[in-house]
């Protein structure tokens, strides 16, 4: 019996690891670099989504009329959707310092739309993949 626990504890976290991988098979590739093409006040905008199983991370540099920002977040997927709290490490002077994105991947993987929300405000995201 002693034997048969660290087995059967083996063969449950393959299924639950390919349980994972098997979920993520049929959704778009989010991870890579991401283009910010939200609207003509926001320039030289860059994004990188990394994906570990459900967990995902991003850095965002962006220019609000040429005064840059930097901001990274940690959230999650679900599906189609991705939805990560961020920290503004370099704020534009007078903006909120964190928030909340929640953006959608298009079924053909080449956008990420959505919105924002920080201190009751919400407003729009839109990114273009940029990288394969």
């Amino acid at each position: 019996m002693k034997l048969l626990s660290p087995i059967l504890l083996s063969i449950c976290a393959l299924f639950i690891t390919h349980s994972a991988d098997a979920r993520l098979e049929n959704t778009p590739n989010v991870n890579g670099l991401w283009e910010d093409v939200n609207n003509a006040n926001f320039s030289n905008g860059h994004m990188i989504v990394s994906q570990d199983d459900d967990v995902i991370y991003v850095t965002h540099y962006v220019e609000f009329k040429g005064t840059p920002l930097v901001e990274y977040g940690i959230g999650s997927r679900v599906g189609n959707t991705i939805e990560y709290k961020v920290k503004v490490t370099q704020p534009i002077p007078g903006w909120t310092t964190e928030g909340v994105h929640t953006l959608t991947i298009s079924n053909d993987g080449s956008q990420l739309i959505g919105y924002y929300t920080s201190d009751g405000d919400k407003g729009p995201l839109k990114f273009k993949k940029a990288g394969k």
